[in-house]
């Protein structure tokens, strides 16, 4: 199978290229550059054929590189909207696509098809609650009777109706693309409603005809991704990562914990639904949880709400690919269209005995911060002999436990080309901030301006010298012109 991966130069897109290239197919990369050789997946031996892509991502230019040869594509990032329709109209199988434009879509999808769908099965995880307001009373009892935080904001219209109506003229209301203007979202609750939010609220042009909507806010607790790529309705890989800063900042949750089996099974059931529901058989999926502990008089309570939901893969791809033993059925799992035997129907997941890692380190940001503690030098202070102490502790745990994002001893090209590029502009960066630099520049600022003065004072006096010096010739010249014009 052909297959092209774009764009191909993230962690998440190299690991799986190794991948399906060490399992006989063809893999083809498709990657933008700001700067010609600077795109890490062009020097990656996973791939058969690197394709650059320019700054307004011509679907007909990759189109006529590769032809129609490709079986599948499958994105890293959302792709735009012009580009993915160029693709599927020239007959592209794209995997994945948009499920839901924002979260309080998601969440009525959830709360409508599995939390309010079947009382004989109901489902442990909630969606945060949910009011259509119509007025000033409505809010100010909701928020009387609940202590959350919730989020104001318009109740989108969607004009549905594709036949002529007859109203009355005279008491016509908008049209439903003009009856909410977009606003920024007004974030109130009972502790913290003052007397701006207060005036803020009333000026909300907020009616039977225009209603609003209270979201509630997930605030505290903690937060939790679960990660899935589906096809057919079937959970093919399941992660489960505690979310933090960024997507790359994660670390796995054993496979063994009870969570890890709560968000399956919620993962699970919102696959089956989809398949139903969805046009694309196969998707990826990022689920954010909220878990928050209360406890209720006597009883201990722990509430489990799902967030939003992502259609891009997550970076834990990265640590599938690194089990030798799971290899195989990820590469089926994006591959294969159905699996028969029992043992590859399971879904791809970090298995819990034996030594695995869990979580991730980029070298080029490790060496950043080691580069800045040597520069600022200081070995009188206890400071900094703590800081070269923490980084060299952490240095240690990252190679012992921890796995570098883009380094594969088989395929180095893409992280030397990637450390390059990023060790590059670190060292510049950090060099700026030396105190010597900066005394260096701040001094050389001044002479700077002067010459480019003097520079323009003497520019200015060649010129003027130059014109004085045309006049007088002239003026010596003239009696001979006028002598050989007669």
């Amino acid at each position: 199978m052909q297959i092209l991966l774009i764009p191909a130069s993230s962690p998440a897109a190299l690991a799986l290229a190794r991948v399906l290239a060490a399992e006989g197919h063809i893999v083809h990369a498709a990657d933008a550059e700001r700067i010609w050789g600077t795109a890490p997946a062009r020097y990656s031996r996973a791939y058969r054929r690197f394709h650059g892509l320019s700054g307004a991502w011509s679907a007909a230019e990759l189109w006529k590189d590769i032809g129609d040869s490709i079986d599948l594509i499958i994105p890293f990032v959302p792709l735009p909207g012009h580009f993915v329709e160029s693709l599927k109209a020239r007959g592209a199988n794209i995997v994945g696509e948009t499920l839901t434009q924002d979260d309080s879509e998601f969440q009525d999808f959830v709360r409508d098809n599995i939390v309010n769908a079947s009382a004989e099965n109901p489902s442990i995880i909630k969606v945060p609650a949910s009011f259509t307001v119509h007025s000033r009373t409505c809010i100010a009892e909701i928020l009387s009777n609940r202590e959350s935080i919730f989020s104001l904001q318009p109740l989108p219209c969607y004009d549905t109706d594709d036949e002529d109506t007859l109203v009355d003229v005279e008491h016509a209301t908008p049209s439903a693309s003009a009856c909410i203007e977009p606003v920024a979202p007004i974030v109130i609750s009972c502790s913290t409603l003052d007397d701006r939010t207060v005036e803020a609220i009333k000026r909300l042009p907020m009616s039977d005809t225009k209603p609003y909507r209270l979201i509630e806010v997930a605030e505290g607790g903690a937060f939790y991704s679960a990660h899935a790529f589906i096809h057919a309705g079937q959970v093919r890989t399941f992660v489960v990562t505690n979310t933090r800063a960024t997507d790359r900042d994660f670390a796995i949750v054993g496979a063994g914990e009870p969570l890890y089996d709560l968000l399956y099974q919620f993962t699970k059931r919102l696959a089956e639904v989809l398949d139903g529901w969805q046009s694309v058989v196969a998707n990826h999926l990022s689920l954010t949880f909220h878990l928050q502990d209360k406890i209720t008089y006597d009883d201990f309570v722990r509430k489990v709400t799902v967030v939003s939901c992502r259609n891009d893969p997550h970076a834990s791809l990265v640590l599938l690919a690194a089990v030798p033993e799971l290899r195989r059925k990820l590469a089926l799992a994006y591959t294969a269209s159905t699996l028969r035997e029992e043992e590859d129907s399971a879904p791809v997941q970090i298995p819990t005995n034996g030594r695995v890692t869990k979580a991730m380190y980029s070298a080029p940001l490790a060496i950043y911060g080691l580069t800045r503690i040597l520069f600022e030098f200081r070995p009188w202070r206890r400071r900094w002999w703590a800081a070269v102490a923490r980084m060299a502790m952490m240095c240690v745990v990252w190679a012992m436990n921890f796995k570098e994002e883009m380094w594969e001893t088989s395929d180095p090209g893409p992280a030397l080309c990637f450390w390059a590029v990023m060790l590059g502009d670190s060292l510049i960066s950090v060099v700026g901030q030396v105190a010597g630099v900066k005394w260096g520049m701040t001094r050389a600022a001044p002479l700077r301006s002067k010459t480019l003065a003097s520079y323009r004072m003497a520019l200015t006096a060649f010129v003027l010298m130059l014109d004085i010096c045309r006049w007088w010739v002239a003026i010596m010249l003239y009696p001979w012109y006028r002598t050989t014009q007669r």
